[in-house]
């Protein structure tokens, strides 16, 4: 049986950018990404990577990883590894003890894959390795896990949600623009926008999480008043 320790109990957060060079950016793909890991000049940029124990309710710390501040992708790429692996053993040492959590918004289909297959080609670790620490980590993609918290009109179908329905819903403000300006602000050398765009959306994000639970908890509070009061009710009505 699982354990959960307060002190042990992470989620980290992730958000990373992309680019994509020109030559790139009007290719067609099934799912509509641009980006590709395994296509030649496509790059990941770096990210932000928020460490938050959900049992304590408290942000460990925040820490942005960048391909200017390290001289190369590669290194990095090296950087968010060895991140995430000290994020792993903070939380061994327990018996029965949870494993690490991966959070963001659509992060099953493009974070993690795309930091995986990354690290894999610059050989930063073994590949059996690497998706032990990627894919070993439990992942919470906000897109996926919120669906049920939406309305529709189709009792057995749901669809991950966008950025977009997320910041509507849960933060009553539009979602960021499209990630693909990045790529002119990196062509540009503005480094410093592209940080402060990250932090934002991550800590968005976990406004976002905490947001879910605050629904699901005023919703239950609901139904147990509905309760109560149906059960005061005469019975002829």
């Amino acid at each position: 049986m699982l354990r959960f320790h307060p002190e042990r109990t992470k989620i980290v957060f992730l958000d990373l950018e992309f680019y994509v060079p020109e030559q790139d950016r009007g290719r067609s793909s099934p799912s509509g990404m641009r980006y590709s890991p395994v296509l030649p000049d496509h790059k990941i940029l770096g990210g932000t990577f928020l460490t938050y124990l959900p049992m304590r309710n408290h942000v460990e710390g925040v820490h942005g990883i960048w391909e200017w501040q390290h001289g190369a992708e590669k290194e990095a790429l090296r950087q968010m590894y060895r991140l995430l692996c000290r994020e792993w053993l903070s939380i061994l040492g327990k018996e029965d003890h949870g494993a690490l959590m991966l959070g963001g918004i659509g992060i099953s289909h493009s974070d993690i894959p795309a930091l995986f297959a990354r690290c894999a080609q610059f050989g930063i670790d073994t590949p059996h390795r690497l998706h032990d620490v990627f894919y070993g980590s439990r992942q919470l993609d906000l897109s996926a896990i919120s669906y049920c918290q939406f309305t529709g009109g189709w009792p057995y179908f749901a669809y991950p949600k966008t950025k977009r329905e997320l910041y509507a819903k849960y933060l009553k403000q539009k979602s960021p623009e499209s990630g693909k300006q990045v790529w002119q602000w990196y062509e540009c050398g503005q480094h410093a926008r592209i940080e402060k765009r990250c932090r934002a959306e991550i800590m968005s994000t976990l406004a976002i999480y905490r947001a879910m639970f605050d629904l699901r908890r005023k919703t239950e509070g609901d139904l147990k008043r509905l309760k109560r009061y149906e059960k005061g009710q005469p019975e002829d009505q």
